[in-house]
């Protein structure tokens, strides 16, 4: 579904502009988590170019890791590690959370180090 201000209201978010993109590809073609993607970096990119608000629902935008790659590499200077955290920004403010502390198996929280369940906290819950 295109929605009028979805594109805008990304761009107020991370400050960067996706109509910039010019579907290079670069930045697929970097990506670290392009295995656990459906939708690859530069299609998220096509998606908010177009105002489709389904790039909401992609998993794709949870799998992004944050390593700067596709911005580092990115010929327009385009910030995309930026652009799809404001994606997960939108997500949680609907309410749309990932990671339920609930869900999670009592044996797991006594082994993972607490660092990770912080920041995995901080990037999948509102």
């Amino acid at each position: 579904m295109v929605k009028d201000g979805f594109t805008s209201k990304i761009k107020e978010i991370s400050e960067q502009n996706p109509n910039l993109c010019m579907q290079c590809g670069t930045c697929s073609a970097s990506c670290t988590g392009i295995g656990a993607m459906e939708e690859l970096p530069r299609q998220v990119m096509r998606l908010l170019q177009l105002g489709k608000d389904k790039v909401l629902e992609s998993p794709s935008i949870w799998m992004c890791t944050t390593c700067l790659t596709c911005t580092a590499r990115c010929p327009r200077g385009i910030d995309i590690a930026r652009v799809m955290e404001a994606l997960r920004v939108v997500n949680l403010r609907q309410g749309n959370e990932v990671l339920v502390l609930e869900d999670i198996p009592l044996e797991l929280l006594t082994e993972v180090p607490q660092m990770a369940l912080t920041s995995g906290f901080r990037k999948l819950s509102a």
